[in-house]
């Protein structure tokens, strides 16, 4: 009898190797996110103006800018918000995207939550948006579809 919890092949998966954040002092927030597939590293940037808040939505945007350099187009998602919440005394990262389903041409949301209370919310982000694409995502690496 086959054990149900062990996989047959074992399943590559995008890693996150590494997240920074920084604020300018002309308020200017950039974050810098790396992603390595297949040891490849791509690397995702995005900027905004503003601190606080908008700290998460940057880190999302430039995971996401480097999961996009990772697909070159043939896969897409959106940002559609994020945010941390405190539940049982930590920190989660919480992000919903939205990815154009191939079969129905319809969109199709997904939600990431991560740990974010390591004292590095970008990497709390980072992680959220990768758990939020992971079967997607996996399936669609491992297949090319």
């Amino acid at each position: 009898m086959s054990n149900p919890w062990q996989h047959q092949s074992p399943r590559e998966r995008v890693r996150l190797v590494d997240a920074q954040l920084a604020h300018s002092a002309d308020t200017r927030t950039q974050a810098e996110i790396a992603l390595e597939w297949r040891a490849v590293e791509y690397r995702g940037v995005a900027t905004a103006h503003g601190h606080g808040a908008i700290d998460l939505r940057v880190c999302a945007q430039a995971t996401l800018d480097a999961l996009h350099k990772l697909l070159g187009g043939r896969m897409s998602f959106r940002l559609i918000g994020v945010k941390a919440v405190k539940a049982f005394d930590d920190s989660v990262a919480i992000v919903a995207l939205g990815v154009v389903d191939p079969e129905t041409g319809g969109d199709r949301r997904l939600i990431g939550t991560a740990p974010a209370s390591d004292g590095s919310i970008s990497h709390g982000v980072a992680r959220a948006v990768l758990n939020a694409t992971n079967r997607v995502l996996g399936n669609f690496l491992a297949t090319g579809e």
